[in-house]
């Protein structure tokens, strides 16, 4: 048995499009559709959408109910309504191309017959896919052979998931009119819903009548606010996705008790501000937090608890300042600050037990110790790029101690000096030092046994220090400023290697 996907364009009265996934009908294989509707030429009548009351609820799931055991009866008792013998699609190497299907005359006999008669097919392309039922009544007739929906333009402005549906994929990539979702009783099927591009405004209600889903969407839209008390039902949910939003607001939970089960969890590219650590509790799995491109200016309230969290993103945010000590991260391996406006590392950055990178380019830092870095053995990476050095200290006596240490970047910053000596870095593989200020540099490779690569352009160097280590430069070791053929040096003066190699330094 194999499958196959049918795209196509899908045309009714409620002017919506969408991809399905057929399943095999009596024993043919799995096929799959994807329509898109054309927008209709008359406007549908419609209430206002807010909280649906049960009554109402109940009352549109039985009528659509009634209307989908109708068709059904029809469709598998009935006669045919067809307008002439079904015509078999075009068929284009393993793709078959309908120009046009239609669900109220032979529609569902030509799909039928190219899932039985064609199983060398793996896709279908219908051009146009008529259908005259209402989504909720449609949702719920195709499931019978459906197993994914793609709408390429929802028009309406509540999604209505039939509760006893088979489908297991439902997404809507353009939704503007989107408001609410409505599922009147538990859905035990549905396990990947994705929503864009909608005028949701918070986390509908009905979700916690999805007991299967285990992918949730909702981006791209005007989401405000997130709450975890929707999901409480989720019990398979892994991931949600909530980018790109208007998200100003994460409201922790009331209930003590409440638990999550999601892996990786999405919140970048929104308005948030501050962050309240106790959104997080219910989230005890969770393993990837994004919080990138946000406003965050504080992170308050209980302390992080994350005890399985492996990566968390606050890159791009406005952060001035961080205190981390009482923050539960014992899985943390990288933590990312890129682009903020940290004035110095961390407070107890160093305490995160499995941590594995510092990293924070793109700040405001203008001194660091690396005594409060001392023996941190986790520790392999560290990326203090273009921020604002002026000094990269080591306080107290004798060397500080990085014993796991591979890469170190501390490009395009305001160094002069460096106090190389005092770093005690014996896995140091990778150093850094490029846009800077600085005139002389020691024996790199003997400071630093294990390091194969230096990069030191676009810094003032004397040619002495050239002339000294341009063994290291002859050997791609040491990367310097070399004079571009047909490109003067911005330095006063050149250095010619015996390879005929030119150096760019200062006398």
């Amino acid at each position: 048995m194999e499958s196959f996907t049918l795209f196509n364009n899908l045309h009714s009265s409620y002017g919506n499009s969408f991809i399905m996934t057929l399943l095999a009908y009596h024993e043919a294989p799995k096929k799959q559709i994807q329509p898109t509707r054309k927008p209709h030429n008359r406007a549908h009548s419609g209430r206002s959408f807010g909280e649906i009351t049960i009554m109402e609820v109940n009352r549109e799931w039985t009528i659509s109910l009634l209307l989908t055991l109708v068709n059904l009866w029809l469709w598998t008792n009935g006669p045919a309504i067809v307008q002439s013998a079904p015509q078999p699609c075009q068929l284009q190497g393993a793709k078959c191309v309908y120009d046009k299907l239609n669900l109220s005359a032979d529609g569902l006999q030509r799909l039928r017959t190219s899932g039985r008669d064609l199983p060398q097919v793996f896709q279908i392309d219908v051009k146009l896919l008529i259908t005259p039922y209402p989504d909720g009544v449609l949702l719920q007739l195709i499931s019978e052979f459906v197993q994914e929906v793609v709408y390429e333009n929802y028009r309406e402005r509540i999604l209505r998931i039939p509760p006893v549906s088979a489908l297991t994929d439902l997404t809507l990539r353009k939704a503007p009119p989107l408001q609410a979702v409505a599922v009147a009783a538990p859905n035990n099927r549905l396990t990947t819903l994705s929503i864009k591009q909608s005028n949701i405004r918070s986390m509908p209600s009905a979700l916690t009548n999805l007991r299967q889903l285990a992918t949730l969407a909702i981006e791209n839209g005007a989401l405000e606010s997130v709450s975890l008390d929707p999901l409480a039902n989720c019990l398979k949910l892994s991931i949600l996705m909530c980018g790109n939003n208007k998200i100003t607001q994460l409201i922790p939970s009331q209930n003590e008790n409440l638990f999550v089960p999601l892996t990786d969890l999405t919140l970048a590219n929104n308005l948030l501000e501050t962050i309240d650590g106790a959104f997080f509790l219910p989230l005890r799995r969770l393993t990837y937090l994004d919080l990138g491109s946000n406003r965050i200016q504080r992170i308050e309230g209980r302390p992080l608890s994350l005890p399985r969290v492996m990566y968390i993103q606050l890159v791009s945010n406005q952060l001035a300042e961080l205190d981390v000590t009482r923050w539960n991260l014992p899985n943390a391996i990288e933590i990312y600050f890129d682009n903020n406006n940290l004035t110095r590392i961390p407070i107890g950055i160093q305490t995160l037990p499995n941590l594995t990178t510092l990293v924070l380019p793109n700040n405001l830092l203008t001194v660091v110790d690396l005594r409060r870095l001392d023996g941190w053995t986790k520790l392999q990476r560290i990326n203090l790029a273009a921020n604002r050095l002026t000094n990269v200290i080591v306080t107290g006596q004798g060397r500080t101690s990085l014993p796991n240490l591979e890469q170190l970047d501390l490009s395009n910053n305001q160094l002069t000096q460096l106090e190389y000596a005092r770093w005690d870095l014996p896995k140091l593989t990778t150093l850094v030092v490029a846009l800077n200020g600085l005139t002389r540099l020691p024996d790199l490779f003997k400071l630093f046994p294990k390091l194969r690569r230096a990069f030191a352009v676009q810094n003032p160097l004397h040619c002495n220090t050239i002339r000294q280590w341009q063994q290291y430069i002859a050997e791609f070791k040491l990367a310097v400023d070399a004079a571009m053929p047909g490109i003067n040096c911005a330095t006063n003066s050149t250095h010619k290697l015996p390879s005929g190699r030119v150096i760019c330094c200062v006398e």
